[in-house]
């Protein structure tokens, strides 16, 4: 029974969770259509660059009060009063930063246009410190409602701004001011639904004792911002705007479909563990039907994208972003590896070990730093390659520590991913089939009508396979797929009909 409660809880969480998520990237994705049809690679590689440094500045921007407000129980407006007017002095001074270094910023990636655009594009972090304390408040509170209707309304509006501009033919900075109306929404968005207001007051005591337990969050997640900015920071380095712009999208796209069927998967993990941490036998077993019923997904849905990946791309983007479909399948193979890691991350920290999982972040970091130095001249496949051999490498070390600590080892692993692997191999052989019949068959039509027909009878082709496959096979991960549904909103037609 409590089992069952369990699963229901996990069940609806996880279908919340993805209403919000397939929503919100619904609304992203038509912008992101247009935008890519009037814009090029060239332009978005630009705003990738601006954005390495520009970035900075917004991590430097909360200065780590954000979770320190957060964190504390007793926060008064006192508190939130101080970091306002603390953040309005430090976002200023960033800007002053990016403002006079912008020239040095632009010799580095060798593109002079990028000093005017980082100029602009900053200004958005002087704008986000008027509604900072607003957006802390909403997360302290868990009011979710007000962040997602604020964060839809500012990106329809932005997109809309963008997309007109696009058109009327001002290039990159269609995109340069997406990002500052979509900050200015949200900070007016905020002062007109939050019915807080500062005070003046400024308390340097209780801003040091902010400053202590946030610094050490900021401190990390400026280590991490700049390992998950290397790979923009060597292609726009040593290559082009154009190539970073295509390295960007296949990365983005890639991320769009893995998110979308495991992203909202990963946030019930580990709470889910943690119920569990102290029974290993327990959490052992959950552990193996987690992975083998993620992987199964993730693995079919991934291995279908690589397959169907030039009807992806001419149907989003259009063909002006060819060059970037070889990367795409490349960053597919990466992403099938996500669910693991995630999974096994979070089993670690659910039984308490934070240090190891420390331990394994930086590795990890050491790990890309000598990965990129031995590919970087090679291309960028190759460092998509990197990633990839990255990717493997912390995957093995997360079995390895779960090995010790519930007993589960890397054969363990291998034999559960087995049956998923094999699943999405015989899915994406029948799907490719059928995409030659209709590529022969619509080989007259138009580019767009072509890549939509390819795209409609693979994603059919794929999804029946799918089932057809796992109930001729009678696999144990769609059994828990089922049973794991059926448990958490009772006995449907549509489960038995589903069922071998």
């Amino acid at each position: 029974m409590a089992d069952n409660s369990l699963r229901s809880k996990t069940f609806w969480g996880i279908v919340w969770s993805y209403i919000g998520k397939f929503g919100s990237q619904i609304l992203s994705l038509v912008p992101a259509m247009i935008l890519a049809r009037l814009l090029g690679p060239s332009q978005y590689g630009l705003i990738a660059m601006a954005a390495v440094f520009t970035g900075i500045g917004y991590q430097l921007a909360d200065a780590g009060f954000g979770n320190a407000l957060i964190q504390k129980d007793n926060a008064d407006n006192i508190d939130y009063s101080t970091v306002f007017f603390f953040n309005i002095g430090i976002c200023g001074v960033i800007y002053a930063f990016l403002y006079y270094l912008s020239p040095f910023m632009a010799e580095f990636f060798h593109e002079p246009e990028l000093i005017s655009i980082i100029r602009v594009s900053s200004f958005g972090i002087i704008i986000l410190a008027f509604g900072q304390i607003q957006t802390l408040i909403f997360k302290k509170e868990i009011n979710y409602k007000s962040q997602v209707i604020r964060n839809l309304v500012c990106q329809v509006i932005s997109a809309v701004v963008a997309i007109v501009m696009a058109y009327m033919g001002y290039g990159v900075w269609a995109l340069v001011f997406q990002g500052l109306i979509s900050t200015l929404g949200t900070v007016v968005i905020n002062w007109f639904v939050s019915s807080w207001r500062p005070i003046m007051v400024f308390s340097f005591s209780r801003l040091k004792l902010l400053f202590g337990f946030g610094s050490k969050t900021l401190l990390s997640s400026l280590i991490d911002y700049g390992f998950n900015k290397m790979y923009d920071i060597v292609i726009g380095r040593v290559y082009s705007p154009e190539k970073l712009g295509l390295y960007n999208r296949a990365n983005s796209t890639a991320d769009l479909f893995k998110s979308t069927f495991f992203s909202v998967f990963s946030g019930v993990t580990f709470p889910l563990f943690v119920k569990m941490q102290n029974d290993d036998a327990r959490l052992r077993m959950n552990v193996r039907k987690f992975l083998m019923v993620v992987t199964m997904i993730i693995f079919t849905t991934m291995g279908t994208c690589v397959v169907l990946s030039k009807p992806i791309f001419v149907f989003l983007y259009s063909s002006k972003w060819d060059g970037a479909i070889g990367l795409f399948c490349i960053a597919s193979i990466v992403a099938m590896i996500t669910p693991v890691v995630s999974v096994l991350e979070s089993v670690i920290l659910a039984k308490g070990h934070s240090g190891k999982f420390l331990k394994i972040s930086i590795l990890r970091k050491v790990f890309v730093v000598f990965v990129v130095s031995c590919v970087w001249k090679y291309g960028v496949m190759w460092l998509l390659i990197g990633q990839l051999i990255v990717s493997i490498i912390e995957s093995i070390l997360y079995v390895l520590v779960t090995h010790r600590l519930i007993n589960y080892s890397l054969k363990d692993l291998l034999h559960d991913l087995a049956p998923s692997f094999a699943v999405a191999s015989l899915v994406c052989v029948i799907t490719y089939a059928s995409d030659y019949v209709v590529s022969l068959l619509f080989a007259e039509s138009g580019d767009l009508l072509l890549a939509f027909v390819r795209l409609l009878t693979g994603a059919i082709i794929a999804s029946t396979s799918f089932i057809a496959i796992n109930k001729i096979c009678k696999t144990s991960a769609y059994q828990e797929l089922l049973q794991f549904i059926e448990d958490s909103v009772g006995k449907k037609k549509i489960i038995t009909m589903l069922k071998y």
